[in-house]
Formats: structure tokens, C-alpha cells, sequence
């Protein structure tokens, strides 16, 4: 099939049709993936629907991080290359992957993320102090127990001490994650949406919005938004979806290094109050400058780049 045989649809209907293409190929992958369980975890099928219903059995944690591994490959990142083919006349090199960043743009882009937590911080800070209203109690309720569910699950995923345990985690937490939602939010949703809105800014902001909105994490809400926004503009300006590969796993592979090698305790006590105005208001705008300053920087390199 020639690439881009659909291209000359309207931007919403491609919205559409990728969603329902990233559906079954979630149904298909997951399919597939349990028979391969069965071979591989020597397990029936209702044990499987056992382990997922029984997700903090230790026993069950590494048929569950194989599942979620299979739900990034199926959901996103098999999806994304497809729909390239479908409605990208360059196909999948609409990505941009053979454009190489530089070791500065990912030098810039560290600054950004690691330089930028105490902004991520704050936004959190704010996020967990909002309440939705009165009339709304029983949503609130629910979201927080599942979100109290999911910190416990992602705990119980990050709780290992070996170094093949380690490197699983960041397979399924930083690898798949950074190339699969990057590929499908912003390689494929943001060109729909700045396409079909004629307004980059806003195709952006309405992608940051769906890709922290599909984390279900309504106290979690505002620090993904943000890093939505980041990770959109770093492709838009570079159209290199490296650029925000790169960021998203070093955002969350950090992550997982730091709980590795220091444990939960410390996390919580040195890192997640780190910047945040009850804390350091003067460490929270340095923050905000060296973020926008890094932003200018990576914008202004690809702006020089695009006119040589």
C-alpha cells in the first residue's frame, strides 16, 4: 500500500480512525500476548485474569509488568507506525527520526527536566490541593482510590532490588512509555490537531490535555499537562520526535534510577518537596527561568538550522 493513501481526509476523521486502529491493535497485541504468557509464565488463562485482578500478589508483579509492556507496544507505539503509513505521504520519516539531535539540544533538554523540578513540584503541590465540589464528592472519592491503587501498584513495580529488575523497570516505565505516547500524542495526534485547529499553540495544548488525561490521574493532572506542553514543543520547533523521545525518558528513567538507588523514604523527604513555594519560592522561579531559557535555546538552535 502507498503511503499517505489517506492523507487528503479531514483531521478529525484521522483523530477517529486512529483512535479505533489504536484499539484493536491493543485488542490484537493483547491477544496475542496471552498466549505467549501461557508458554512463558507455564500458566492457565484464568490465572492470568487471577493476576490482574490480584495485582500487589508479589508473585504476580511479573506477569503484570509483561502485560503493561504488551499494553504500551499494542496501544501506542504498533498504532502510531501504521497510521504513519496510512496518512503521512513520507510515512513513518514524518517522525523526523532521521534527523539526529545534537548533544546540545540534549544537553538543553536535561536542563529542562532535571533543572525543571521544582516547576513539576509546585504544579503538583497546586494539583493536590484542589477539591472539586461538594456535588462532585463521590467522583473525587473514586479518583482518589484509584489513584491510591495505581501509587501503589507503580510502588510495588519499582520495589526491586536486582539489576535485571531495575532494567525491566525501565523498559516498561521510561523506554516503552517515551517512544510509544510520543510517537502517538505528539507525532500523530499533535500534527492532526494543530492541522485541523490552524493554530500550533492551541493543537498543542489540546494534546497536553488528552495525553495527561489519559494517565487518569486527576492529582497528577497539572505536572503532565505541563510536560505535554514541553514535550509539544520540542517536536513542533525541532520536528524531530527524538527531541521529545529523549526528554520523556530521561524524565521518567530518572525517576526510576532515584527510587532504585535511594528508596522511597528519601524520594518523598529530598526530591518531591524540592523548589515548591512552601519551601524555596526563590529555587521554584530559577527553575521557571532556566526552563524557559532552555526552551528559547532549543527553539533558536532548530529556528538557525531550518534557515541554513
Amino acid at each position: 500500500m502507498k503511503a499517505g493513501y489517506l492523507s487528503g481526509m479531514h483531521p478529525f476523521s484521522k483523530i477517529l480512525l486512529s483512535v479505533i486502529i489504536s484499539l484493536v491493535s491493543l485488542f490484537l497485541v493483547s491477544i496475542l500476548g496471552f498466549i505467549l504468557a501461557l508458554l512463558i509464565f507455564d500458566i492457565e488463562m484464568n490465572q492470568i485474569a487471577v493476576s490482574v485482578a490480584d495485582p500487589m500478589n508479589p508473585s504476580n508483579l511479573s506477569l503484570l509488568k509483561y502485560l503493561q509492556i504488551l499494553q504500551g507496544i499494542g496501544l501506542f507505539i504498533l498504532p502510531a507506525l501504521f497510521i504513519a503509513i496510512l496518512f503521512f505521504e513520507k510515512g513513518p520519516i514524518q517522525f523526523g527520526f532521521h534527523k539526529g539531535p545534537s548533544l546540545i539540544s540534549i544537553f538543553w533538554i536535561m536542563v529542562v527536566v532535571f533543572f525543571g523540578l521544582p516547576v513539576i513540584n509546585q504544579l503538583t503541590a497546586w494539583n493536590m490541593s484542589l477539591e472539586l465540589p461538594e456535588f462532585l464528592s463521590g467522583i473525587e472519592d473514586a479518583m482518589k482510590r484509584m489513584e491510591d491503587s495505581s501509587a501503589l501498584l507503580t510502588e510495588a513495580f519499582l520495589s526491586t532490588k536486582s539489576i535485571w529488575g531495575l532494567m525491566v523497570n525501565l523498559v516498561m516505565i521510561a523506554v516503552i512509555p517515551a517512544i510509544g505516547e510520543e510517537l502517538f500524542f505528539r507525532g500523530i495526534l499533535q500534527k492532526f490537531f494543530i492541522d485541523w485547529t490552524k493554530n500550533p499553540l492551541r493543537g498543542i495544548l489540546i494534546v497536553a490535555f488528552l495525553f495527561s488525561f489519559f494517565h487518569l490521574q486527576f492529582y497528577g493532572f497539572l505536572p503532565r499537562f505541563y510536560l505535554g506542553v514541553l514535550f509539544g514543543l520540542m517536536y513542533y520547533w525541532s520536528g524531530t520526535i527524538w527531541l521529545p523521545i529523549i526528554a520523556h525518558f530521561i524524565n521518567n528513567g530518572a525517576a526510576v534510577m532515584i527510587y532504585f538507588f535511594f528508596g522511597k523514604e528519601v524520594v518523598e523527604q529530598n526530591f518531591d518537596s524540592v523548589g515548591t513555594l512552601e519551601n524555596n519560592w526563590f529555587l521554584f522561579l530559577i527553575s521557571m527561568l532556566l526552563v524557559v531559557v532552555s526552551l528559547f535555546q532549543i527553539n533558536r538552535q532548530f529556528s538557525v538550522s531550518k534557515q541554513e
